[in-house]
């Protein structure tokens, strides 16, 4: 299984509430009809009032090396009707991914998530992944969680999100 870990940007005209419902209900079936991925996950941070943060973390898993080129091949020709909806609410230019070299702890499907570039010591949260960046030193901790703890994550390096598979 080939997993990209994506950081995705809401225009600045919109509101986080706007971008969250053009996400789920427009773009996220529009994606899953073009493009061949076999698993697609949204995980949208809550609290999250600045422009200068990300405001979704998508998750991508490819069976194969065949099924992520092929779905290359699809984006090399841009699907007019992809990009067009991209451009009605994300801030495309500032988004960016990572392939990561996944190992995972628990594969329990959680309401929250927690993305983080350090390692986390909080009881309410669980171990899910942790992923290693290609071609980087770096890895990307991803926890589960049962409940709403925003309000206790206000850290610009740790992302508490809402979690839509």
């Amino acid at each position: 299984m080939i997993k990209a870990i994506s950081y995705i940007f809401k225009r600045t005209d919109l509101s986080n509430q706007e971008f969250v419902n053009h996400y789920e209900t427009t773009h996220a079936p529009l994606a899953k009809s073009i493009l061949e991925f076999g698993y697609y996950e949204r995980n949208h941070i809550l609290n999250n009032d600045s422009n200068k943060l990300p405001s979704c973390i998508s998750i991508f898993k490819y069976d194969s090396e065949e099924q992520l080129k092929k779905t290359q091949k699809t984006l090399e020709n841009y699907p007019p009707d992809l990009k067009e909806d991209e451009l009605k609410f994300m801030d495309f230019d500032k988004n960016y991914y990572y392939f990561v070299e996944e190992d995972v702890i628990n594969d329990k499907t959680y309401p929250f998530k927690v993305f983080s570039d350090k390692r986390l010591d909080q009881i309410a949260i669980e171990l899910c992944s942790i992923n290693k960046v290609y071609d980087k030193k770096t890895e990307i901790y991803e926890y589960g969680c049962g409940v709403d703890l925003s309000v206790d994550f206000n850290d610009s390096e740790i992302f508490f999100c809402r979690n839509f598979t």
